[in-house]
């Protein structure tokens, strides 16, 4: 069986019969609060726990904000490496102009030097990008988004890295290796595994809990 990497939910890992693919591009979405960040944040605390270096790349919270939201549901991120790129407050109380993302061909390369600058720093084991439609107001076009998507994707796993990007939709559908369904609808939350390249895996919705201890999956789900 091809090694795996845990996701940090055990229910998750029975439905991908054991964890994900290493090095490769995965993709969580739904809608917001969903769940995708608590996700994210089980896999990064995971790989921690077992000496793996992790970064975290995050558009729209601060970096304290997300460290006690981990600490809050019981999971140590301290050794993990957090690139912070939501705007100071400065920005806003200096009456600053701020155009992190506009224009798109001003804004790009500095953004992503930084990102990779990052990642070839950390050399991290595991990558979990939160925001990840953030990437879309740096390309002209739909275009040049999926382009810039799918090198970002490559750049990650051809450093050794498992990656898996947040986002409300699925537009980097076609270009990740798997896709995972986050739901809350009539009160119930269900995840789901939509695709997964190089392996099978429990097709459906799957009942999901968010509690004060995560994201949990009952081990019977699968």
């Amino acid at each position: 069986m091809t090694m795996r990497v845990s996701t940090g939910i055990q229910g998750l890992d029975r439905i991908l019969l054991g964890g994900l693919i290493p090095q490769r591009a995965y993709s969580v979405y739904g809608e917001p609060g969903a769940g995708k960040t608590t996700l994210g944040l089980h896999f990064l605390s995971t790989g921690a726990s077992i000496g793996e270096k992790a970064l975290m790349i995050m558009f729209d919270q601060p970096e304290d904000h997300v460290r006690a939201d981990a600490a809050s549901i019981g999971l140590d991120i301290d050794s993990v490496t957090i690139l912070d790129l939501t705007p100071p407050p400065e920005i806003f109380a200096e009456n600053q102009t701020y155009d992190i993302f506009s224009p798109a061909e001003v804004e790009r390369e500095p953004l992503t030097s930084e990102i990779a600058k990052a990642i070839r720093d950390a050399r991290p084991a595991r990558v979990f990008v939160d925001g990840f439609a953030h990437f879309g107001a740096l390309a002209a076009d739909a275009f040049h988004y999926r382009r810039l998507a799918q090198s970002f994707f490559q750049f990650v796993t051809r450093q050794g890295a498992t990656l898996i990007v947040a986002c409300d939709d699925c537009d980097c559908a076609g270009d990740v290796d798997g896709v995972i369904q986050l739901e809350f609808a009539d009160q119930a939350r269900t995840i789901r595994v939509v695709k997964f390249r190089g392996s099978d895996f429990h097709p459906g919705h799957h009942p999901m809990r968010l509690t004060s201890a995560g994201l949990q999956l009952p081990l019977t789900a699968a």
